[in-house]
This record gives C-alpha cells, sequence and structure tokens, in this order.
C-alpha cells in the first residue's frame, strides 16, 4: 500500500513537472466530453495541445491539483467552485454560459409540469448525487423549494451519475428523472419526454476557472480561444449558451 501511495505521488510530480507552463485542463465526468471537444477544437486551431486530465468529481479533480497534478484550468459552475470545500484559490473566472436543469421522462409517462411528478401514475423519481454531480444539486434544491419533494419523498432516489439517470429512464426502469440538457437531447427518442426547468435552484453558470499563480501564456491563448465562435458553437451542443 505504501509503495501504490509513493507511486502515485511521484506521478504527480513527474506531471506537474510536465506540464509546467502549459495549459492543463480538468472537469468532472458530466462535462468530460465537452472539455474534450474544446481542447480537439483548440489543437485543430491553433496547432497546440492542451494537456487533460479527467475523472471523477470536481471534489475528487481539486484534490488531485492539491496533491500536484499540474490541472490549472478547472472547467465547472461557478457554484460549486465557491461551495466545495478545497484549499485550491482561483485568481480568474472566465464565463462560459448558462444551462438549466431538465426533467425527463419515460416513454408511456405523460408529464407537462413538475407538479406531475406528485401524479399517482408517476411512481419513480431520480436524480443524481448531490455530492457529486451539478445536477443532483439543482434537483435536490428545486425539490425543496417547489415544495414537490415533501410530497414524493417516498418516491423518490438518488443515483450516482446523469447518464445513469437517462440509463434508468429509457429502459423504463424509472419514471422520472432529473438530467442535463446534453443527456436530454442524446436520448430523445428513447425518451416519452422532457422539459426545462429555469428556476427553484442555484443558476448554473458554467466557468473556466485558472488556479492562482497559473495564468502562463498557454493558459491565455486556450481561454481567448473560448470567447471565440468556434469554442462558443461547441459549448452550445453542450447545453451551455
Amino acid at each position: 500500500m505504501k509503495k501504490f501511495i509513493l507511486a502515485l505521488l511521484l506521478a504527480s510530480l513527474f506531471a506537474s513537472a510536465a506540464f509546467a507552463g502549459g495549459a492543463t485542463v480538468t472537469t468532472g465526468a458530466g462535462y468530460m466530453k465537452m472539455a474534450q471537444e474544446l481542447c480537439a477544437a483548440y489543437k485543430a486551431e491553433t496547432g497546440k495541445t492542451v494537456q487533460e486530465m479527467y475523472g471523477g468529481n470536481i471534489g475528487q479533480m481539486l484534490a488531485q491539483i492539491e496533491a500536484g497534478s499540474g490541472a490549472n484550468i478547472v472547467i465547472s459552475d461557478r457554484g460549486t467552485l465557491d461551495g466545495v470545500k478545497s484549499g485550491v484559490k482561483f485568481e480568474s473566472y472566465q464565463p462560459l454560459g448558462s444551462t438549466v436543469l431538465v426533467l425527463a421522462w419515460r416513454k408511456g409517462v405523460k408529464i407537462t409540469a413538475a407538479e406531475d411528478l406528485e401524479q399517482a401514475e408517476v411512481k419513480t423519481v431520480c436524480y443524481p448525487d448531490p455530492k457529486a454531480a451539478i445536477y443532483g444539486r439543482a434537483a435536490a434544491k428545486f425539490l425543496e423549494t417547489s415544495g414537490i419533494g415533501a410530497k414524493i419523498k417516498d418516491k423518490v432516489s438518488q443515483v450516482s451519475t446523469v447518464p445513469q439517470v437517462l440509463g434508468y429512464l429509457t429502459s423504463g426502469e424509472m419514471d422520472a428523472g432529473f438530467i442535463n440538457r446534453v443527456a436530454a437531447r442524446s436520448g430523445a427518442e428513447k425518451l416519452g419526454g422532457s422539459l426545462e426547468i429555469a428556476d427553484g435552484y442555484q443558476p448554473i453558470s458554467m466557468t473556466a476557472a485558472v488556479v492562482q499563480g497559473q495564468a502562463n501564456p498557454e493558459v491565455k491563448a486556450f481561454l481567448n480561444f473560448l470567447r471565440t465562435d468556434k469554442a462558443k458553437e461547441i459549448l452550445k451542443k453542450q447545453g451551455v449558451w
């Protein structure tokens, strides 16, 4: 076990040294695909490579930065970054756009408003783990502030991620669930429908946060790219605008 931990520490040190002076992006699992597309487009436009480090939730990502992973750009929603307990400090936040919580349901279920979750026909509702997922936190808060959560508490269950919620809905194992725009679009043909919920939770404002002391020229160049029309096209495709 000690050898394993030492190996991880050495790997972190080597990674930090290797990426010094460059741009290294990290994000949670829910936005990995978006970050990958942004990095690929940046390379296609400039010929420059952005290092990518993914795995786990934002809390785990920040812990890895503290351990010396070398990541210097964190893509997440501002609320999560402000609320998570971490020793990582940021020197700037570049807004990427906003997104929303989405309520979706399986085929065979009819929902026209969130209050329809209270209907007897809707027997099961799920959402992602609030401790690890942006949309889990948004869903939990919405259910609380709307008063719907107290009325359907016996129907509700938590799962790990947005993709899991989508999987349960498309397989018919759950009647309704909370996901994001990307999942709703990708699963549209297999879902009964979906609707966007615009309020009742902290706004989901996506940002590219720069770790304190890490705004080197390569980081600044990537941030400049994120302001371009090409980057905005990718963000919009991923439900952020």
